[in-house]
C-alpha cells in the first residue's frame, strides 16, 4: 500500500513539476506566434505546399519574414483583436452569468435542487447537478463540492465522498450540454473559422453536436453514481469525524420564491419563442425550406436567445431577492462581472494575432492536408483516430486548463485536418470536449485543486494532495472509458450529432 502511494505521488509530483514549467497563456501565445513566423520563413524558402483536395489548387506556404508580412502585421493588428471570433459573445455571456454569480441565483437553484433527496438517489442528483452547473463556469468547482460535502453530512455519508463527488462531476461534464449554454457559443466560431480554411462555405449551428453532447451528461452523472457507490464511499468508509464546516444547505423562503419568479420569467419567455416558431412562415424559419434549423435565423440567433434567457433570470431573482433597488445596482453587478473578463481581454490581443497570421501563412491548411492524408494512409479504422485524438486532448488538458485556450491551438489544426478524413467539424468538436473533460478534475494544476484540498480538509484534517489524487483518479479513468465507448458507438452507428450536425461530412 506504501509503495502504490509513493508512486501516484511521484506521479503527482512529475505532473506538477512539468505543469509548473507551462508559461502564462499570454507568453504561450507569444511563442507559439513567434513560431508560427519562423516556421513560415522555412517552409516558404523551401517552396513547401500542398493540393487542396475541393478545388485542386496548390496551396503554398507564405513567408511572413519579409515586408509584406511586417505591413500584414502591422496594418491588421487592431483589426486582428477585433475581430477574434469569440470576444464578443465572451464578454457579453459574461456579464449575464456574473450577474447569476453574484446575486447567488446559482446557490439557491443549486440548493433546492438538491433538498428532500434521499438515499442513493441523493447521488446521481448530486452529480446530475454537478454536470449541470457548467452554465455557472468556473464558480461550479467551488461551489459545488461544498453543497455537496454539507448534503452529505446531514444524510449521516461520509462527506468526502460528497466533496469528491461535487468536483469529480463538475468537471467530468464541464463542457457536455444538458442545456446549451457558453461553450456551445464559444467553441462553435472558432471550429467553423478553422473549417472554412478548407471548405470555405462551410458552417455549423451552435447545437451541432447538441445530441451526443446531451446523453455524454447523462451518462457523466450515471457514471460518477456508480464509482462514488461502488469504489469511493467504500473506498473511505464511514465517517466518524467532526466538521468546522459552518455552510448550511437552507435556503430562506425568500429565495425560493424568487428562484420561482425567476423560473416563471424564462418560461414565459421559451413559450412567446416556441408560439413564434410554430407558424410555416415565422421569420425564425428558413424563408425558403420553411426549416428551424438548416440556415434557419432560429439557429444564427441562438447566441441572443441564451444570453436573453441568462439575464432575464438574473434580473428577476435579483430584484426579488432585493439585490438589485434601481439601475445603478444592475450596472454596479455588471461592472464587476467584466472586471473578472480583464485577463480574457488581455489574452485575446495575442491570440487575435496568433490566428490571423496562422492563417495567412497557410501553414494551418497545409499542415491539415498533409497530415490528414497521412492519418488516411494508415492501416488503421477511423475510430482509433478519433479515441486517440480524444485521449490527446486529455492529456494536453493536465497542463492547459482553459477549454478555449487549448481549442485556439488545437481547433485550427485538427479540425480541417480530421475533415481529410470525412469527420465532420462538429463530432471533432465533440471529442474535443468530452477529452477535456475527461481530466478537468484530475490535474492539481488547476487553481480550483487547491481549493478542493480546503474544503476536504474541513471533514479531514489529514487530507493531502495524494488524496484528492487518488480519489479524483477512479472517475477521470470511467469518464474516459465511457466517452470513448460512446464516440466509436457514434461513429459506427453514424448518428446525427445535433441539429445539422453529423459524424461525418458526406
Amino acid at each position: 500500500m506504501a509503495e502504490k502511494s509513493m508512486k501516484k505521488n511521484k506521479f503527482l509530483a512529475w505532473i506538477e513539476v512539468v505543469g509548473n514549467k507551462m508559461p502564462h497563456p499570454f507568453l504561450m501565445f507569444l511563442e507559439i506566434t513567434a513560431v508560427v513566423i519562423i516556421f513560415s520563413m522555412i517552409f516558404g524558402l523551401m517552396g513547401t505546399s500542398a493540393i487542396h483536395p475541393s478545388t485542386g489548387e496548390e496551396i503554398f506556404i507564405k513567408n511572413l519574414v519579409s515586408t509584406d508580412g511586417l505591413l500584414l502585421i502591422m496594418l491588421n493588428f487592431v483589426k486582428n483583436f477585433q475581430n477574434f471570433p469569440v470576444l464578443g459573445i465572451v464578454l457579453i455571456l459574461g456579464i449575464s452569468t456574473g450577474i447569476c454569480d453574484r446575486s447567488g441565483f446559482f446557490t439557491t437553484a443549486i440548493k433546492m435542487g438538491l433538498k428532500n433527496v434521499k438515499g442513493n438517489g441523493v447521488v446521481f442528483v448530486v452529480a446530475l447537478i454537478g454536470v449541470l452547473s457548467n452554465q455557472a463556469g468556473d464558480a461550479a468547482f467551488i461551489l459545488i463540492p461544498a453543497i455537496a460535502g454539507v448534503i452529505f453530512y446531514g444524510l449521516k455519508r461520509n462527506p468526502l465522498a460528497g466533496v469528491f463527488l461535487g468536483y469529480a462531476t463538475v468537471g467530468g461534464g464541464f463542457t457536455t450540454s444538458l442545456i446549451p449554454g457558453g461553450w456551445d457559443v464559444t467553441l462553435t466560431p472558432i471550429s467553423v473559422t478553422a473549417a472554412k480554411t478548407i471548405d470555405p462555405s462551410f458552417d455549423m449551428s451552435l447545437l451541432s453536436g447538441y445530441f451526443i453532447l446531451f446523453l455524454a451528461g447523462i451518462i457523466c452523472a450515471l457514471t460518477a453514481t456508480f464509482v462514488t457507490v461502488r469504489v469511493i464511499e467504500p473506498m473511505l468508509g464511514e465517517y466518524t469525524g467532526e466538521t468546522s464546516l459552518n455552510a448550511s444547505s437552507q435556503v430562506t423562503p425568500d429565495e425560493v420564491k424568487a428562484v420561482k419568479k425567476a423560473g416563471i420569467a424564462v418560461l414565459i419567455f421559451l413559450v412567446i419563442l416556441v408560439a413564434a416558431c410554430i407558424p410555416g412562415n415565422s421569420f425564425l424559419r428558413n424563408q425558403e425550406t420553411g426549416s428551424l434549423v438548416f440556415q434557419a435565423p432560429l439557429m444564427s440567433s441562438l447566441q441572443f436567445f441564451i444570453i436573453v434567457i441568462f439575464s432575464l433570470a438574473d434580473i428577476v431573482y435579483s430584484v426579488s431577492i432585493g439585490k438589485i433597488k434601481t439601475i445603478n445596482d444592475l450596472v454596479k453587478m455588471m461592472e464587476e462581472s467584466i472586471k473578472t473578463l480583464a485577463p480574457f481581454i488581455v489574452l485575446a490581443v495575442v491570440v487575435g494575432q496568433f490566428l490571423f497570421l496562422f492563417d495567412q501563412s497557410k501553414l494551418g491548411q497545409v499542415l491539415a492536408i498533409k497530415g490528414g492524408n497521412f492519418l488516411a494512409s494508415l492501416p488503421i479504422p477511423t475510430q482509433v483516430i478519433a479515441v486517440l485524438f480524444l485521449l490527446l486532448t486529455a492529456l494536453i488538458n493536465l497542463f492547459i486548463g482553459s477549454g478555449t485556450t487549448k481549442w485556439l491551438i488545437m481547433g485550427p489544426i485538427f479540425v480541417p485536418m480530421l475533415m481529410q478524413l470525412n469527420i465532420h467539424p462538429a463530432f471533432t468538436q465533440v471529442i474535443y470536449r468530452l477529452g477535456d473533460c475527461g481530466t478537468n478534475h484530475l490535474t492539481p494544476l488547476f487553481a480550483y485543486f487547491a481549493i478542493l484540498l480546503t474544503t476536504a480538509q474541513q471533514y479531514d484534517k489529514k487530507a493531502g494532495m495524494g488524496t484528492l489524487f487518488s480519489a479524483m483518479l477512479p472517475y477521470s479513468g470511467a469518464f474516459m472509458l465511457v466517452y470513448a465507448i460512446l464516440i466509436v458507438i457514434w461513429m459506427t452507428l453514424g448518428l446525427p450529432t445535433g441539429f445539422g450536425g453529423s459524424v461525418w461530412l458526406y
